[in-house]
């Protein structure tokens, strides 16, 4: 039996070329220039090409091309070549060895060891079930750092409770939401303001919450699932964007600096902390002037929401 030049017993090559000559539109995909935009129109965009012609030579030092175990591979399950890119942990790990204040942990040791939870949603109700009072929050809605309630999406506070088991939603001011598949911003993680927990999250999310007792807080927690070296991990664990697929238990190998301690941590939380309880402050400080307005206003945001009253003293009729 023919085996190849780069065959290795028990060994599997993995190439996990980015591009490979055609677009998701079926057309030929140029080299753009970053600083311009603009396509070359003669060069086409082939790493996967480019990659296979260096390993029929004998070279195997692109980042892109790697050898895995059969074993490792047939236990994991997975068969995605970007699955096995080891080159997005560069930064995480150069992070953490040249900085003495942290220890690399993954989400699922944290989980293991009582310091954070991980969660998914309550669940997805039908289209023609939003017609009620309680903000039903989908994937669309998580985005620039915060949640926004869309009004047009409301349920009946008595299919809020079958969604949430219960009277209330179990969710908590501050806790850490990301789309878990169905978005492009996978991995970019928002708050859940005070007042917003009485809220229906659509299963498709993923909540992540520091526990009491520990070294860190939900600002610490914001303050490392967005750093650049842990959001490049996320490219390793989202194989497909759409409504099929998810990242599903993955989300518990990305790895994100542990402080050593309290005092590490509030350091780097404190920005993030002084952030989000100033606008937390500035939007108690303008729901209160709409409310006391003589005019008209109609905002719905968490519990603190602003509605139009039915005697205005500007003179108009409710």
């Amino acid at each position: 039996m023919h085996k190849p030049s780069w065959y290795s017993d028990g060994q599997v090559l993995v190439v996990n070329a980015k591009t490979c000559g055609i677009n998701k539109d079926g057309h030929e995909q140029y080299i753009v220039n970053p600083e311009t935009g603009i396509r070359s129109n003669e060069t086409i965009n082939d790493q996967l090409a480019e990659a296979c012609d260096e390993i029929s030579k004998g070279s195997f030092s692109r980042d892109d091309v790697s050898f895995r175990s059969q074993s490792e591979i047939f236990m994991l399950d997975v068969f995605v070549p970007k699955y096995y890119d080891a080159s997005v942990y560069k930064g995480i790990n150069s992070l953490v060895e040249d900085n003495g204040e942290f220890t690399l942990k993954t989400l699922g040791e944290l989980v293991e060891e009582g310091k954070i939870y991980v969660f998914g949603g309550h669940g997805s109700p039908s289209s023609d079930q939003r017609v009620g009072t309680i903000p039903y929050i989908k994937v669309s809605d998580l985005r620039a750092g915060l949640v926004n309630i869309n009004p047009t999406n409301m349920i009946p506070e008595a299919l809020a409770k079958v969604f949430w088991r219960g009277g209330e939603s179990k969710l908590k001011p501050y806790d850490l939401i990301s789309p878990e598949r169905a978005s492009k911003n996978i991995g970019e993680f928002c708050v859940l303001m005070p007042g917003q927990e009485r809220v229906v999250l659509t299963k498709e999310v993923i909540i992540v919450r520091a526990c009491e007792g520990t070294a860190i807080d939900q600002f610490y927690l914001m303050w490392a699932l967005s750093l650049k070296e842990v959001r490049e991990q996320w490219e390793r664990i989202i194989f497909m964007q759409t409504n099929r697929e998810d990242v599903g238990k993955r989300v518990l190998e990305i790895s994100i600096p542990y402080p050593n301690d309290k005092i590490v941590a509030a350091k780097y939380a404190e920005p993030f902390k002084k952030y989000f309880e100033s606008l937390e402050a500035a939007r108690k400080i303008f729901m209160k002037s709409l409310d006391q307005s003589s005019f008209n206003h109609f905002i719905h945001w968490g519990e603190m929401e602003v509605e139009p009253k039915e005697n205005a003293e500007s003179g108009e009729e409710g």
